[in-house]
């Protein structure tokens, strides 16, 4: 019998151990440092928009969850609360609203995103969640300098 409880607290003690690094290495790993990161892709806002309208199912294929890089001219930027995006308009359709490239900064770009005149040539990197047949979007951007 006591061999039996001696066996059986070894496994669960390793049982424990095994549960803590899953813990520590798994599910509570750091995010990837995407201001950090190096491009995947680097392009024009006209380019990766041509070629989401033209194919959408192989750009997302080739850009979706990948770091990127855009250069382009800002159109406007978008401010509530805590979220500022900054705006490329690709397309005006006067029913629905632009079409555009939208780029969700990190928060310590904030207050230098709301200082961005309309016309200005940047260069902005971040992570590109996907396409929705009217936006591109991008979060965790930082601008680049």
């Amino acid at each position: 019998m006591k061999k039996l409880l001696k066996i059986g607290l070894i496994l669960a003690g390793l049982g424990l151990i095994a549960a803590a690094l899953v813990w520590k290495f798994y599910v509570n790993k750091p995010h990837d440092d995407i201001e950090k990161a190096t491009p995947a892709y680097s392009l024009a806002t006209e380019q990766i928009w041509k070629e989401f309208t033209t194919d959408s199912q192989k750009s997302s294929s080739l850009y979706n969850n990948k770091v990127i890089e855009l250069s382009g001219k800002v159109n406007r930027v978008n401010s509530n609360d805590s979220l500022v995006s900054v705006v490329f308009d690709m397309e005006v359709d006067s029913m629905f609203g632009n079409k555009s490239i939208s780029c969700e900064m990190l928060q310590k770009y904030n207050d230098e995103a709301k200082t961005i005149a309309p016309g200005t040539l940047i260069k902005i990197k971040g992570f590109c969640t996907g396409y929705d047949e009217t936006d591109i979007k991008l979060n965790k951007c930082s601008i680049v300098k």
